[in-house]
């Protein structure tokens, strides 16, 4: 059972499952705790998360956007999905049911437009 996020990754590497970056792991985890403590502890939806990711990361990285999720491999909100799930499968986020990756794809528009 992975006790932190870096030990969570290994556990992902060493079981060829580690299909982000670290660095983009580590900014959804991070933004994911800070909406859960934005809402008092009280449970955050894919849309918001989807909607706090597209807005963090076009502040973040302005017109290096599209390179770095590209080097993310989270150009899409399924892709983040994948990876909010993945965070999950080792015990990084609790989600609820309705946390599923199509309810991540059921906001298909592109963070990055080329």
């Amino acid at each position: 059972m992975a006790v932190d996020w870096k030990s969570a990754y290994a556990e992902m590497h060493a079981a060829g499952e580690a299909a982000f970056p670290p660095a983009a792991l580590l900014d959804v985890l991070q933004l994911c705790r800070r909406l859960f403590q934005e809402r008092g502890g009280q449970g955050v939806a894919p849309a918001d998360i989807v909607a706090a990711f597209r807005a963090q990361t076009r502040r973040d990285f302005g017109p290096l956007l599209g390179a770095v999720l590209e080097d993310w491999r989270l150009q899409s909100p399924e892709a983040l999905g994948r990876a909010v799930l993945l965070l999950a499968k080792y015990h990084c986020l609790t989600l609820s049911p309705t946390d599923t990756l199509a309810a991540f794809a059921a906001h298909p528009e592109p963070f990055h437009a080329p």
